[in-house]
This record gives structure tokens, C-alpha cells and sequence, in this order.
């Protein structure tokens, strides 16, 4: 079919090199806090209160949580 001569064409757009933004790495954050306390009870509840248990438990669940929180990101993103 033939194209108007006074209409210009449609070009689509496409928004180049965007960066993401931060609201889609808000399940690292709430992942994070979370394991980091999971961890601490844990710890609490297995060697009482001792401050060194205590802040090796919420390294590794904030550790944990880091990588639970970007396996939720890269699972909602990639549907």
C-alpha cells in the first residue's frame, strides 16, 4: 500500500544504555536484613550471648541474604 507523502514515518524509540535503578534492588535490602537477623537468632539460640557468634551469625545471613536477594531480582526480571 502506497505511504502519504505529507505523513512522516513512525520510528520507534528506544531508549539507549539506561541505567537501572535502584527500587529493583530492594529485595537485596529486605533479603539482607533478613537472613542478618535469622542468623543472630540462630547464633543466640546456639551458643548464647556471645558478641563473636553473634556477629559471625549476622555476617553469614547477611551474606545468604545477598544472594537469596539477587536470585529474587534475576527471577522477576527475567519472565
Amino acid at each position: 500500500m502506497p505511504q502519504s507523502k505529507k505523513r512522516k514515518p513512525h520510528h520507534e524509540s528506544h531508549p539507549a544504555n539506561t541505567e537501572k535503578s535502584r527500587k529493583n534492588n530492594s529485595a537485596v535490602l529486605v533479603a539482607v536484613i533478613f537472613f542478618s537477623l535469622l542468623g543472630i537468632g540462630i547464633a543466640y539460640f546456639a551458643a548464647g550471648s556471645s558478641t563473636l557468634w553473634l556477629l559471625t551469625g549476622a555476617a553469614g545471613g547477611a551474606i545468604a541474604g545477598y544472594f537469596f536477594g539477587h536470585m529474587i531480582d534475576k527471577g522477576l526480571t527475567n519472565k
